[in-house]
């Protein structure tokens, strides 16, 4: 069954206030000359990380009544993205694309945290990606290959709420399942019930603790949904050897500066990186882990990249 976003967004309130704090980011940019790198991305994030916090003020009486985004209801749940960022520069292009998803005025009631480093057993270095984090998720991420007990501890500190107050967590798996095991132990066992898990990849599934796997198989709700790197296999393929839709993702001042760092780094990274990645090497793109996130918000009837593109970039 599939699940649609059945509303066009939050109130006006929570609009506003994301509009207003980007509109002053883009202009702060063009008016200083900055470039399309690193130095260009960090005002822009900055803003965004601003527009997310005025959202947050501005519309928390609007949150309070905000309409479910697919199976995800933004007034009580919470979203926990992990990313493991290793060994393959995909996860930086996946991170792009969720923060292309959190940065549409659509989803300003969505709270969330993000992990970098959520990796398991496999071998192969892992890939810093810190200003890119910065720019999708501002201070909203943690670092679990610095400070994994600490990065489980804010994880768990972000959920314990939402569940005790009768939400939902749910938890995108950009990689193994180690870090959300750990964290799911934190918390008393009579709010495993509520936490939901959705994993797309044998391989993710395959290089995850078998501990940790077990665990979280049986102790939360977990979601085994088809895997984003193929089409036609009942969910969306967000992987492409086809380059066009970089222009559109590029063009976009919202979410140009983030597509910009993740294009710089995966292109400078994926040819040392312990995988390379094909469809990085050809021009394309990869962010296949985000079909995740678009099976929790219910646009998972989108066939591929260009679908992806068409609904949330807007170029100027």
């Amino acid at each position: 069954m599939k699940h649609r976003v059945v509303s066009p967004g939050p109130k006006m309130g929570v609009t506003k206030a994301v509009t207003k704090a980007v509109t002053k980011a883009v202009t702060m940019a063009v008016a200083t000359g900055l470039t399309m790198g690193l130095m260009a991305c960090a005002p822009v994030g900055a803003a965004l990380a601003e527009a997310s916090a005025d959202a947050a003020s501005a519309g928390d009486d609007n949150c309070a009544n905000a309409p479910m985004i697919g199976q995800f209801d933004p007034a009580r749940d919470v979203l926990i993205a992990n990313f493991d960022s290793k060994p393959d520069v995909d996860d930086l292009q996946a991170v792009a694309g969720l923060g292309t998803v959190l940065a549409d005025p659509a989803f300003a009631c969505v709270q969330y945290i993000a992990t970098a480093g959520a990796y398991g057993t496999q071998g192969g270095a892992f890939i810093p990606a810190g200003d890119l984090f910065d720019l999708a998720f501002g201070d909203r991420w943690v670092d679990a290959h610095a400070d994994r007990e600490g990065a489980i501890a804010r994880l768990s500190d972000t959920a314990r709420p939402v569940l005790e107050a009768g939400g939902k967590a749910w938890i995108t798996e950009a990689g193994q399942s180690d870090v959300s095991a750990a964290m799911v132990r934190t918390l008393p066992q009579e709010l495993w019930g509520q936490i939901h898990l959705v994993q797309h990849s044998s391989w993710n599934e395959g290089t995850t603790g078998k501990e940790a796997l077990r665990f979280v198989r049986r102790m939360v709700r977990y979601h085994r949904i088809s895997d984003g790197n193929f089409a036609h296999n009942g969910t969306p393929s967000f992987n492409t050897h086809d380059g066009s839709s970089w222009a559109a993702l590029l063009a976009d001042p919202r979410i140009g500066p983030i597509w910009a760092e993740a294009k710089r780094l995966s292109e400078l990274l994926n040819p040392e990186a312990d995988y390379v990645n094909p469809a990085v090497s050809a021009g394309g793109l990869d962010f296949s882990d985000t079909v995740e996130v678009s099976y929790v918000f219910g646009f998972d009837d989108m066939t591929g990249v260009g679908d992806f593109v068409a609904r949330f970039a807007n170029p100027e």
